[in-house]
């Protein structure tokens, strides 16, 4: 006769425990923080740098900076659309062509 009292005394109990439990988890993600992401991307994502080899045949171009490679430039150029390549050698040497000439 114990056994008859005891079994749904436990099944209430457990039952409860269990309903306390789904509250609990509701209540910790209603009042959980998350982070809002902004609607609008904060920076541009093609500004971001091109995969360039390491090969280095310095380009000079039309702004007065000195390209690593053509690679390097032409990923600048998607940024500027005017810049142009000035020279095949580095901004700060001298051309050769203005030496012979």
């Amino acid at each position: 006769m114990k056994l008859v009292t005891i079994v749904p005394v436990v099944m209430v109990l457990l039952c409860l425990m269990a309903a306390a439990s789904d509250q609990n988890e509701a209540a910790t993600r209603r009042f959980s923080f998350s982070p809002k992401r902004p609607s609008t991307p904060r920076w541009n994502l093609s500004a971001t740098p091109c995969a360039c080899p390491r090969t280095y045949k310095p380009l000079c171009a039309s702004n007065g900076q000195t390209y690593n490679n053509h690679c390097a430039f032409k990923c600048a150029k998607q940024l500027n659309a005017t810049l142009s390549v000035k020279a095949q050698a580095r901004c700060d040497e001298p051309d050769v062509r203005d030496i012979l000439v």
